[in-house]
């Protein structure tokens, strides 16, 4: 039931701190409850939620019924919670593959030793830190957080061939680094074999 005044809704169109005030009271919990049941999460539902109303506040003035508000709010909610379920469900399925990775890496003669493990990734990490910041950054999004290549290129508002051509780049300096060592490269090539698009 709408609680909200059509006053109180112009007010919210035009900016008023006041009236944002009155809308997020109005909808906080029933939002964050919303989340919760699609989330086994507190502290995310609790962040997701107070990023819906933040996008709700920029958009402010796009909005002066209560209906457009709610929708609003349900359909953000929603989305971010959905896209945060994928990302945890993507992370899960890297871990997996990694961990099965490392079973068949402990098997193999250059892995003899499992002190190389923590060196390889000490190793590879620290070389990662040394790259150019936009290669660096481009690097750990499709690497390491499995992002596609136009994932990454809208997110950082540049072309998905300059996507391409920097993690290309960020690997073969990184490939440099490690030529004489074999469980490096080796690591490295594990990388780079992920396809994202």
């Amino acid at each position: 039931m709408n609680q909200l005044s059509d006053d109180l809704l112009i007010l919210f169109s035009q900016g008023s701190p006041q009236a944002f005030k009155a809308i997020f009271d109005s909808f906080r919990m029933r939002i964050f409850h919303f989340v919760r049941k699609l989330i086994d999460d507190r502290l995310v539902a609790e962040e997701i939620t107070s990023d819906t109303f933040v996008k709700l506040y920029r958009l402010h003035d796009k909005f002066n019924t209560y209906n457009n508000i709610q929708a609003f709010l349900f359909i953000t909610a929603r989305n971010a919670s959905l896209d945060f379920l994928k990302y945890r469900q993507r992370q899960r399925g890297h871990l997996t593959e990694l961990l099965h990775h490392e079973e068949q890496e402990m098997d193999d003669p250059l892995f003899a030793d499992s002190s190389i493990e923590a060196d390889v990734l000490q190793f590879i990490y620290t070389e990662i830190e040394k790259l150019p910041l936009r290669s660096r950054q481009i690097f750990k999004l499709f690497y390491i957080e499995g992002l596609s290549v136009n994932d990454i290129a809208n997110m950082m508002k540049i072309s998905p061939q300059t996507v391409s051509n920097q993690k290309t780049t960020a690997l073969k300096v990184l490939r440099m680094k490690v030529l004489d060592r074999p469980g490096l490269l080796l690591c490295l090539l594990f990388f780079a074999g992920e396809k994202r698009y």
